[in-house]
């Protein structure tokens, strides 16, 4: 399995010795206050094991903010992500659609198009350096407001699925019609259904067994706040069939 675990820029160097004895690959998240840090960048460029993805600045970013400055700034951070993701190695970036959380589902279908659009020098910028670039469902109230995003820039733009963003954030909460985005990278951890917790798998109401085994074959990225030991576990398990994870419980614990 491809497994990654997440961790933002300023704890890399502390991390990689922790990566490198689990034998995982890493997604960091692009702090923008890090992003013109040009020596944090140059040391770690080559450093980090496995396979690399990032995550791209999100707080407070949206292409379509009413301020045209907040507009500006976000596709800046955008582009700017990319190219650090380039220098790092990352085959991916993922980012975020930057609706804001309790838009309606109009609301939400009527961003779609006109962030199609404005993701335009995005996707061209990732098709130029390489680097995958994946939409993550994020405050969407419903997995329909990111299909013509996704359809528009169809073969250069893929979508990365949170499960727990879909419990807690959106009116869908059941993995499935998110699915038939047909995910092709994975932000995994567990929650209580009512908080975005990033707890082990298997801790929570997500129910990964039911629903994860045929998705095994993408990159797994471990978004936990704990060790995560006991999520890799879990996912040993679930490679190893239904007899394996029926010993981790799903059972929701305090």
């Amino acid at each position: 399995m491809d497994v990654r675990l997440a961790f933002p820029l300023p704890r890399a160097e502390e991390v990689l010795p922790r990566l490198q004895a689990l034998g995982l690959g890493a997604e960091v998240y692009l702090d923008p206050a890090l992003l013109e840090e040009d020596i944090l960048f140059q040391r770690l460029r080559g450093r980090l094991p496995g396979r690399l993805s990032v995550h791209l600045p999100f707080w407070n970013l949206d292409l379509l903010s009413p301020d045209p400055e907040v507009r500006g700034l976000t596709l800046r951070r955008l582009l700017f992500g990319l190219d650090r993701a380039a220098e790092l190695g990352a085959d991916r970036a993922v980012f975020h659609s930057g609706i804001p959380h309790g838009r309606t589902p109009e609301e939400a279908l009527e961003r779609a198009l006109p962030l199609a659009e404005a993701l335009g020098l995005v996707v061209r910028r990732a098709r130029t350096l390489g680097v995958r670039l994946l939409l993550e469902n994020s405050h969407e109230p419903h997995p329909e407001a990111l299909r013509p995003v996704l359809e528009a820039h169809a073969g250069e733009l893929g979508f990365c699925f949170d499960a727990a963003h879909a419990r807690v954030f959106s009116r869908v909460p059941d993995p499935g019609p998110w699915l038939a985005l047909a995910p092709e990278h994975l932000h995994l951890n567990d929650t209580d259904g009512v908080y975005d917790r990033h707890w082990n798998l298997g801790r929570g109401v997500l129910g990964h067994r039911e629903w994860l085994p045929p998705l095994l074959g993408n990159p797994l990225v471990l978004e936990v706040r704990e060790d995560p030991e006991a999520s890799l576990r879990y996912l040993s398990a679930l490679e190893d069939g239904e007899g394996g994870v029926t010993q981790l419980t799903d059972t929701p614990q305090g």
